[in-house]
C-alpha cells in the first residue's frame, strides 16, 4: 500500500483523484490546493483530510501527486524529492529550463521516482503505433506526424492564455505530441516552428506548427490549435514498409507493402511491454503478449516505485520535451530551423 498526497485540486488533480482513490493499492492521506474551495471538493472525493500547505502532507506519505501549474511546481517537487518521496508531475515538466533541471537534480539525489503525465504513450491508438513501428513491421521510419485542433477561448482562462506560465499551445497543448513524436523518432537533429498569437486580447500564441527531422533519420510534424474554429484530429506513420494512418473517426488503419489495407481492432492487436520494451521481438521474431497491455499512468508510476522501475515516461525524457519546445520556439522568434 502506497500511501499518497495529492497536491493541486483543479481539473486535471479532481480527474485524477477520482481514479486514484479508486485504486485497492493506493491511500490518500491528504490533498491540498492555494484555493480552499478546490481543496475541500478534492476532499470530499478522496476521504482524505485537506490543508492549503503542502509541506503539511510530507510527513505521511510515500508519494506525492502534483497537479498544480507547471510555473508553480519547482518548490513543491524539491521539497518532495528532499523528503524522500516519489513524485508524479502533470506535464509538461516545466516552463522553464533552469525549473526543469533543479526537480530532476533533487530527485535524481534523492533517489526517488520522478514521473510525468504523458498520458499518450499509455493510451491507443498511440501505443500501438508506437509498437508496430517499433518493432520494425513498418520498416524504417520515413515520417510521422499528429494534427489536433480543439477551439476553446484561452482568453478567458486565469493562466492559459498568458504564453510566460503556460509556454502557449505548443507546450501546454502540444508538449504531449512532441513528446509522442521523440518517442517514435528519437531525438531531434533540428527543428523548425510557425507559432501565432491571434486575438487580440490573448497574451499566448494560439496556433502553432512544428517541424522536426530526427538523428536517426525520418521526419516528424506536428500541428495544434486553440484557434481553428473546427475541430480536427489525425495521426499517422510511414515507414518503408508500410503505414498506419488515424483520422478524427479514429479508425486504425494499417497498409504494409504488397498487402491489402486492414482495420486493426486495437485491443485485439496490442502487444505492450509495460516495462518500457515495447516492440521488442524474441529470436523467432514475435512481440509476446503480456499480463497487463492496457496499464494505465496510474497503474504504472504505483508499479515502478514497487518494482523499482524507471518510468517510462520519467523526467529526463519530459526534459527532452522541454528543450525541443523551446529550441521550437527560437525558431518561431528568428524564422530559421535551430540545431539541438
Amino acid at each position: 500500500m502506497t500511501k499518497l498526497a495529492m497536491i493541486g485540486c483543479g481539473g486535471m488533480g479532481h480527474y485524477h483523484a477520482n481514479v486514484l482513490s479508486k485504486m485497492p493499492n493506493v491511500k490518500i492521506t491528504g490533498v491540498c490546493d492555494l484555493i480552499e474551495e478546490k481543496a475541500q471538493s478534492a476532499a470530499k472525493i478522496t476521504g482524505a483530510p485537506y490543508t492549503l500547505k503542502f509541506r503539511e502532507l510530507l510527513a505521511d506519505c510515500d508519494a506525492v501527486w502534483v497537479c498544480t501549474e507547471p510555473f508553480n511546481r519547482v518548490e513543491i517537487v524539491t521539497a518532495a524529492a528532499a523528503a524522500g518521496k516519489h513524485i508524479f508531475t502533470e506535464k509538461p515538466i516545466c516552463n522553464t529550463a533552469e525549473g526543469a533541471d533543479a526537480m530532476i537534480a533533487a530527485a535524481e539525489k534523492a533517489r526517488v521516482t520522478y514521473m510525468l503525465g504523458y498520458v499518450l504513450r499509455y493510451t491507443q491508438p498511440y501505443r500501438i503505433m508506437r509498437d508496430t513501428l517499433a518493432g520494425g513491421e513498418l520498416g524504417e521510419l520515413v515520417t510521422c506526424w499528429t494534427r489536433r485542433f480543439m477551439p476553446f477561448d484561452m482568453s478567458v482562462a486565469r493562466w492559459y492564455g498568458w504564453q510566460d506560465k503556460s509556454g502557449g499551445v505548443v507546450l501546454d497543448f502540444g508538449s504531449h505530441d512532441l513528446n509522442w513524436l521523440q518517442w517514435l523518432g528519437g531525438p531531434v537533429k533540428n527543428v523548425m516552428c510557425f507559432a501565432r498569437q491571434i486575438q487580440p486580447q490573448m497574451h499566448a500564441q494560439e496556433h502553432g506548427l512544428v517541424m522536426m527531422n530526427f538523428a536517426g533519420g525520418g521526419a516528424g510534424c506536428t500541428e495544434m490549435s486553440w484557434w481553428s474554429h473546427l475541430s480536427e484530429s489525425s495521426v499517422g506513420v510511414v515507414g518503408t514498409k508500410g503505414a498506419m494512418i488515424v483520422g478524427r473517426d479514429g479508425a486504425v488503419r494499417k497498409k504494409l507493402a504488397g498487402a491489402d489495407e486492414q482495420v486493426l481492432d486495437v485491443q485485439a492487436a496490442t502487444a505492450i511491454d509495460p516495462s518500457g520494451n515495447l516492440g521488442q521481438r524474441d529470436a523467432a521474431g514475435k512481440i509476446a503478449r503480456v499480463d497487463n497491455p492496457n496499464e494505465t499512468i496510474q497503474q504504472h508510476f504505483f508499479r515502478c516505485i514497487e518494482q523499482g522501475l524507471t518510468p517510462i515516461t520519467n523526467a529526463r525524457d519530459g526534459r527532452d520535451t522541454l528543450r525541443l519546445y523551446l529550441a521550437a520556439m527560437e525558431s518561431a522568434r528568428t524564422g530559421k530551423s535551430v540545431e539541438l
